[in-house]
């Protein structure tokens, strides 16, 4: 039941001064009685009676019962029926049936087994279940609500005469629809063709109170009624009074919007389905006050926010008001109803409990998941009490998602305040806070609110709360994260989805990306980038290189402290593969030369596709960096997968970044359809069918290759899309981390993973996984996308070479200008080698350092020397810093990494 707060005595007078039908109870009458079921010559198989509701209240018949004795007997049978009949609702209670009749009758809302007379007999609806034991007096015993005596010799019957006799073919049915009732039953009824009406067959209202619409439009009823804002809303998505006229509805107006506003009921009835409040459309902005208690009579209307585009939404049920005369304005100043406090009931599992079901097609609203939930509170007051924000601030709505009571009862809340999707639970309880009566401040994940008070709407396929009171925004104070650094011996990849780079983003976002890279990301040795943009983005022209975009982006990484980073990528043809239009997106390697070798195979191009070729190297790509069967329909109008081949300390791996297909066209998650249709996902599936057939050919020649398949892919790790990616042999490293920590995206409060890196087998074992939280969970963001990293510990191998060397030496002397020691080492090849060896200068004392060494091995340092060519003599100089001038003396071996595939 809803709570009911004080009013203030204004308020009550004008409660008071309200129409007293308002509070009148419902009026249940016999509409008609057909007993010639199952007859010769009968359409329907069954007896059947049928009743109505000419009243403007609620009926339960729980406890009623309908009662048959023949024309002049004094001996009742019964029915006892069940459930509630809502003003101008009819019900119907299905009979005996027999053996003749052709058709069966509509779905019954109660059955029975009466064999009723076809020509004459008598009818009683009586609140309670017991037998009638009143002789020839039932039309007024105790209990008997309605009596019908139907046809000549019927010994009962209300008023002067019964009814004129039914048959076969014909029933008795009370006039005006159901809405005559003079207490005279030959006056009241009349034998037409039987014509059952069920509970969901249309409405027809009955009293007239008030004054009809200006226009006069009664949407076909023959008046309109009063009813409460609870009768309109009714127990399910959509009223039951759609398309209705009515009249002198009341309501206290809590929210003014442009084009009318909120009213609650402050008289709430005991049903927990039923909300208490409406929108009023008005197509403009109300000259009203919030306070206001007013008088609206108009149109009953389901609307479906978001027009064509959004079909797939729920509707909001609305009274449509165009006239001023429709709004009679009672009172100022009244006091709101109370705001309902969101508790444990707020279903924090279930969106929508059933399965291929349309959500406003459901007899029922059931409280225990969200859709039906929030559809109860529709329009009316609530309030959130530790209301924690769960997405960032988006929109100039000032979109902020947040959920109630600090997060209790989630079933993976983040480390970092947000709420983390699972395969069976997209965290029903987020309500979307948007600007009403006030402005939501600008808030980042984490941060709270310890009181909200708003009214509930729904619009972009969400439940939204129009906030009219906030407290102070708290803030949690969340900082950027900053990864580890890789090792030595780690090679380290990244995968960033930079939105839609180009050079129109101007400097600070170029910047801003560069930081994250730099220092958040650690400059990763590789990075796999997600929508790089041409040259000058969204200009649509013949510009489709990336060289000023790119050139920008690795300028702004050196101002930041970074590598000189080099890049690979392919040109994609113009107009091809969606995004922006004009923008011709991509993905794009960045990689840093001095610590990988990018693996360049001439051939890539936009069209034609790298192959899986063997070579000395066991597996070994046609074209690199080359796209992956470009011309596959499954990637028409979609970004096509780039592969590249890279070599690091010896080990050789295959990186394929991607950007699969968008969930743009998915059913909304809270739409109307339940569960939604992911319409996007067949082309996902297609796409991630090609990149995993792709890996299999690589690991058919060479069973233990290092791939790595990285990217924005669009999907979740338990979606289908991964799970062909799986099957295929890669981990998704992002399932290596704790469930609640498993997202690098948030949408509408739901932290969920879109971005992935997977590894094959041999190159999972060695990996250390993160997601890099800066961008997603921010208001302001340099990306909507979390960069992700991984570290793979691959060390390198060596061979000893010395012997195939003669060493020569020569003294060291002290040079005054650089007080170092310089001196020189001769190495002459005996036979020729290919690649780069190191040269471990050994042997140093402590204290004593190489200055021109270009790395260390295991603390020792080296220098580089590349492809000696046999009796070919190679001088390496040395220069020594020797500050304490210790006894110098030293020793070389030369080493080569040891190659593996």
């Amino acid at each position: 039941m809803k709570p009911l707060g004080k009013l203030s005595s204004i308020a009550l007078a004008c409660l008071m001064a309200w129409h007293p039908l308002s509070q009148a109870a419902g009026k249940l009458v016999i509409s008609q009685v057909y007993g010639g079921g199952g007859n010769t010559g009968a359409t329907y198989k069954n007896d059947f009676i049928e009743l109505f509701n000419a009243g403007d209240a609620a009926i339960s018949v729980n406890g009623w019962s309908v009662q048959y004795a023949s024309a002049t007997g004094t001996s009742w049978q019964k029915t006892n029926l069940s459930g509630d009949v809502k003003p101008g609702q009819y019900l119907l209670v299905q009979q005996a049936a027999g053996l003749g009749g052709t058709q069966s009758l509509p779905s019954p809302d109660v059955q029975g087994s009466l064999l009723l007379g076809a020509t004459v007999g008598k009818v009683a609806l009586v609140s309670s279940t017991s037998i009638l034991n009143c002789g020839t007096s039932c039309v007024s015993a105790a209990g008997v609500e309605d009596f019908v005596g139907f046809g000549a010799t019927a010994s009962q019957f209300e008023g002067k005469a019964p009814t004129a006799a039914p048959s076969n073919t014909t029933a008795i049915v009370r006039n005006n629809a159901g809405c005559s009732d003079s207490n005279q039953n030959g006056d009241d009824f009349t034998p037409a063709a039987p014509t059952p009406r069920n509970s969901s067959s249309p409405i027809a209202l009955c009293s007239a109170v008030g004054p009809l619409p200006p226009d006069g439009n009664t949407g076909g009823n023959p008046s309109p009624t009063v009813v409460r804002i609870h009768d309109i809303q009714g127990s399910k998505h959509r009223s039951s009074y759609e398309g209705k006229t009515v009249a002198n509805v009341p309501g206290i107006v809590t929210l003014l919007s442009s084009t009318g506003f909120f009213m609650q009921d402050p008289q709430p009835d005991n049903n927990p389905l039923t909300s208490e409040g409406i929108f009023v459309y008005l197509g403009a902005k109300p000259t009203l006050q919030v306070g206001d208690a007013v008088e609206v009579s108009g149109i009953v209307k389901e609307f479906r926010p978001g027009g064509t585009g959004g079909s797939n939404n729920l509707t909001t049920t609305q009274l449509v008001a165009n006239g001023a005369g429709q709004i009679n304005k009672l009172s100022s100043g009244n006091a709101l109803p109370p705001a309902i406090v969101l508790d444990s009931k707020v279903p924090t599992q279930t969106i929508w409990q059933g399965l291929g079901t349309d959500v406003e097609a459901a007899n029922s609203l059931d409280l225990t998941n969200g859709l039906d939930y929030f559809e109860s509170l529709e329009a009316m007051r609530v309030q959130l009490n530790g209301a924690q924000v769960v997405g960032p601030t988006r929109y100039k709505t000032n979109e902020t998602p947040v959920v109630a009571n600090y997060r209790a009862g989630a079933q993976l809340p983040s480390p970092r305040g947000g709420v983390v999707i699972s395969a069976d639970n997209s965290n029903p309880q987020r309500l979307i806070l948007a600007n009403g009566a006030v402005q939501v401040p600008v808030a980042n994940v984490g941060d709270s609110f310890q009181t909200a008070i708003g009214v509930v709407d729904y619009n972009f396929a969400n439940f939204q709360l129009l906030a009219t009171e906030l407290s102070p925004l708290v803030q949690a104070g969340l900082q950027p994260e900053t990864t580890r650094p890789a090792r030595n011996d780690e090679l380290s990849l990244g995968s960033f989805n930079v939105e839609n780079l180009d050079p129109s983003d101007g400097a600070p976002k170029f910047a801003r990306l560069a930081k994250q890279i730099v220092t958040n990301l650690q400059a990763p040795d590789i990075v796999g980038l997600m929508e790089i943009q041409d040259s000058n983005g969204a200009t649509e022209d013949a510009v489709v290189s990336p060289a000023v975009t790119m050139n920008q982006l690795i300028g702004a990484i050196r101002t930041a402290g970074g590598p000189a980073y080099d890049y690979r990528q392919i040109d994609p043809a113009a107009k091809q593969d969606g995004g922006e239009p004009g923008g011709n997106i991509r993905q794009v390697f960045l990689y840093n030369p001095a610590r990988v070798q990018f693996i360049d195979r001439a051939g890539g191009s936009a069209l034609s596709s790298t192959t899986v070729q063997a070579c000395a190297e066991l597996a070994c790509l046609s074209a690199s960096p080359g796209r992956i069967d470009p011309t596959n329909a499954a990637f028409a109008s979609s970004r096509k997968p780039l592969a590249a081949e890279f070599m690091f300390n010896g080990h050789k791996l295959f990186v394929i970044a991607n950007h699969f297909n968008s969930k743009g066209g998915d059913q909304p998650l809270r739409g109307h359809f339940q569960p939604p249709q992911l319409n996007s996902e067949g082309q996902r599936n297609q796409q991630a069918e090609v990149v995993a057939d792709f890996v299999g050919q690589i690991r058919s020649l060479n069973p233990n290759a290092k791939i790595a398949v990285l990217g924005d892919l669009n999907d979740y790790q338990f979606s289908k899309p991964l799970a062909k990616l799986k099957a295929a042999g890669l981990i998704d490293l992002v399932e290596t981390l704790p469930e609640n920590e498993r997202y690098t995206y948030v949408y509408e409060g739901n932290s969920q993973v879109l971005d992935h890196i997977l590894a094959s087998e041999p190159l999972s074992r060695v990996a250390d996984y993160d997601v890099v939280h800066v961008n997603s969970e921010f208001a302001d963001q340099a990306s909507d996308h979390e960069p992700e990293v991984a570290r793979f510990n691959l060390p390198a191998s060596y061979v000893d070479l010395s012997r195939n060397f003669a060493q020569q030496k020569t003294g060291l002397t002290y040079n005054l200008q650089s007080k170092a020691y310089t001196g020189t080492l001769s190495l002459t090849a005996n036979t020729a080698i290919n690649g780069q060896l190191l040269v471990l200068i050994n042997g140093l004392p402590a204290g004593v350092t190489l200055l021109n060494a270009q790395g260390y091995l295991n603390g020792v340092p080296y220098l580089l020397l590349n492809n000696p060519a046999a009796a070919s003599k190679v001088a390496l100089p040395l220069q020594i810093n020797n500050p304490a001038k210790v006894a110098l003396s030293y020793s070389a071996s030369i080493l080569q990494a040891q190659i593996n595939y």
